[in-house]
């Protein structure tokens, strides 16, 4: 079904256009959606709207002569909204939607600067008819107490690298993601340390009450080591996050 909602639109077909009523969203939080559907031709039922968040997730593909890297577009969440009604030839039909936000939903943007390309994909059901879709980028802010976090791995000398999606899903104790993919952010050292931390990445669980953060922290000589807190949603400064990431950083 999802895959003929996002079919092209034919000449003379009615289309559709999403408007977002927010600049930015938050992961875990209600946007507004405003639909605009235009008639074409001739009249049309439409039976219904789908919206999708979607995502490019790097993936690792296996080969007989060795895994490379590639670029997918993931479905994160899905909507659909039926509608039974018909638009003339001609005609224009707004129609406005609530829709809630995955607590795990990755961020796009981070103190203004793009970190991953989202966007909403709106397909409009035509009875008899070929589909129309819209596609629209969406820019999705970090939660309250996931920038917490960032900034004080930021303020504690450490800048951040970069930021990647990767497929697949998170465990550690205590939490498990949901979604087929999961964010991780790259922290590297502001000054060398032959002893100390040479690389720091963060991963962030949104349960909607709790966030759980799972930190891979490469030390020199010593490799790899995981470990894991769930840090409750109204810690939202670094002040308020500080005692918990703290005691896993050393």
């Amino acid at each position: 079904m999802f895959k003929k909602l996002l079919a092209s639109v034919g000449i003379g077909k009615a289309n559709v256009d999403a408007i977002l009523k927010s600049d930015s969203l938050q992961a875990g939080a209600p946007f507004e959606v405003e639909v605009v559907i235009k008639g074409g031709d001739v009249a049309q039922e439409i039976q219904g709207l789908s919206f999708a968040v979607m995502t490019k997730a790097k993936a690792t593909v296996e080969t007989k002569e060795h895994e490379r890297e590639v670029q997918r577009s993931v479905v994160l969440q899905e909507w659909w909204q039926p509608l039974a009604l018909t638009v003339e030839a001609g005609e224009t039909l707004t129609k406005s939607f609530s829709l809630m936000l995955h607590p795990e939903i990755p961020a796009s943007e981070l103190a203004g600067v793009t970190i991953a390309k989202m966007w909403l994909q709106t397909g409009i059901d035509i009875k008899n008819g070929i589909d129309g879709s819209d596609k629209d980028p969406l820019t999705i802010l970090p939660s309250a107490t996931q920038r917490a976090v960032l900034d004080f791995i930021s303020q504690s000398g450490y800048r951040l690298f970069k930021s990647d999606i990767e497929a697949g899903k998170v465990s550690a104790p205590g939490f498990t993601s949901h979604l087929p993919c999961y964010q991780e952010y790259e922290f590297k050292p502001d000054s060398f340390s032959l002893f100390g931390v040479r690389e720091i990445e963060v991963t962030f669980v949104d349960n909607g009450q709790e966030t759980g953060v799972l930190l891979e922290v490469d030390r020199a000589f010593k490799g790899d080591g995981y470990c894991s807190i769930s840090i409750p949603n109204h810690c939202t400064t670094v002040a308020d996050v500080k005692p918990y990431v703290e005691r896993v950083l050393g």
